[in-house]
């Protein structure tokens, strides 16, 4: 039996196999779910498994290498900051009439 380690000490981030940081990895196993609740969904709607399977295993494919990709050039908290910055506003808009109402032209 293989022996994966995920932890390497005291204050270090949760790494298993590169994935740095557990968001990636729940990310990981998230897409992966789906994926695989997708081909069931399409299996049991009656599609030919000739198609299902390469196109879940494609899928499962293009999702790990996306959030390793991920892990890779954000680190450890790279995507709660990409997440943070989506979440910023573009302007900041003011339009209470007492504030411009002491100023003089």
């Amino acid at each position: 039996m293989s022996h994966y380690p995920l932890n390497k000490g005291v204050n270090k981030p949760v790494e298993f196999k590169g994935l740095v940081g557990s968001r990636y990895i729940f990310m990981l196993l998230g897409g992966l779910g789906g994926v695989f609740l997708g081909y069931i969904v399409l299996h049991v709607a009656g599609v030919s498994s000739y198609l299902t399977l390469p196109l879940a295993i494609g899928s499962a494919f293009c999702w790990v290498t996306r959030v390793f990709s991920l892990s890779a050039k954000y680190g450890e908290h790279g995507a709660m900051k990409q997440q943070a910055k989506g979440r910023q506003p573009k302007r900041i808009v003011n339009r209470n009439p007492r504030l411009f109402k002491n100023l003089k032209r």
